[in-house]
């Protein structure tokens, strides 16, 4: 708030100073002649108090509050039809062919992910203090180590855009990834980024016939 006072009053001086016409009126008014004790002392209330409330309400203005959510929001919502049936078309390549999908995905995590997940998959990008829910960190164990392959898939694809309404899209800065990223660099990115952050997808579970 302080700088926004200093602002206001450097912002009212500059003004007065453009000419010596607003300079002498703006002197007179705040040193007038003759002894008006009454005049002189309102005169300065008005000068102190005028850059004080621009300060105030300009900070108010800009300063971002907090507000409790309007319903429960679900972190991990249930995954839509079309992609339950989705399945790593990398995850049977031999050992070699594999550890080169995975660097190329560490290579597309990095440069598309990185800014706000962080490098180490931590959360931490450059970006993360900017987003009002920060970026997830997938070496928490509660996060990615939790979810099948295409339920990753499905978050990358859709984004927060994706999410339906139980899961306040609001809350979520993720973008939609599909029109930049074909399916197979989502694929990759998926899995360097299980590696980056030393866990592993949680395994599909098989329905009894």
């Amino acid at each position: 708030m302080l700088w926004y006072m200093i602002l206001a009053i450097l912002g009212a001086l500059v003004y007065v100073s453009t000419s010596d016409l607003k300079w002498a009126k703006f002197l007179s008014f705040i040193l007038p002649a003759g002894d008006d004790k009454t005049k002189t002392l309102f005169q300065k209330i008005i000068v102190i108090s005028f850059p004080l409330l621009v300060g105030w309400f300009v900070y108010s203005g800009t300063m971002s509050g907090t507000a409790s959510p309007v319903e429960l929001r679900i972190q991990h919502p249930t995954l839509l039809q079309e992609y339950e049936k989705l399945e790593n078309p990398f995850a049977n390549a031999d050992e070699k062919t594999k550890r080169r999908y995975i660097e190329e995905g560490k290579i597309l995590y990095q440069q598309n992910c990185r800014p706000c997940h962080g490098s180490k998959a931590d959360g931490n990008g450059p970006f993360a203090n900017a987003f009002r829910l920060r970026p997830i960190n997938f070496t928490d164990p509660g996060t990615i180590a939790t979810v099948v392959e295409n339920f990753a898939f499905w978050r990358i694809k859709e984004g927060g855009p994706g999410l339906p309404n139980t899961s306040t899209p609001w809350d979520s800065a993720m973008p939609a990834w599909k029109d930049v990223l074909t399916d197979t660099q989502i694929w990759k990115i998926i899995m360097g980024e299980y590696v980056t952050a030393g866990v592993v997808p949680r395994q599909r579970e098989e329905m009894e016939h």
